[in-house]
């Protein structure tokens, strides 16, 4: 019997930058992942935060009404997940060094994510949920 259980991604900010940005590291791996989360069975998630940063980044980069149409199309590809307070103090009192991928970790950990998406894994090390590059997510999943 086939197994039709959804992988539940969590897309860290750098791989949504890097699927807008054909410039960035990784970026036709990123593509790929987005592209199983619209029609190849995953479900894709980010944080507020993340698109928060993105937006800037982007604008930064490529001017306001730019950075407002990609995040716009991010969004159009990937759920928001919740990020409030209990996420804050789960952030707080975890063992990450860094308070923003402490965010990210407990968003993960709160809504059943299977893997967190990033190309920093070595940020998510203590997490109970498996932190990946897109390289080798897809290379999970072939």
């Amino acid at each position: 019997m086939l197994d039709f259980k959804r992988r539940r991604l969590l897309l860290d900010t750098n791989i949504l930058l890097d699927a807008v940005c054909k410039e960035r590291p990784q970026s036709d791996e990123a593509c790929a992942v987005l592209k199983r989360c619209n029609g190849g069975g995953d479900i894709g998630f980010a944080t507020a935060m993340s698109f928060k940063d993105a937006y800037y980044i982007l604008s930064k980069q490529y001017g306001e009404a730019t950075g407002r149409r990609l995040v716009n199309a991010l969004l159009g590809l990937v759920a928001v997940v919740p990020l409030g307070g209990e996420e804050c103090l789960l952030s707080i009192d975890s063992n990450e060094p860094d308070f923003e991928d402490g965010l990210v970790r407990a968003c993960a950990e709160l809504n059943d994510i299977d893997f967190i998406i990033t190309r920093d894994a070595v940020a998510f090390g203590k997490s109970r949920i498996r932190a990946v590059d897109c390289k080798e997510y897809l290379e999970i999943v072939s």
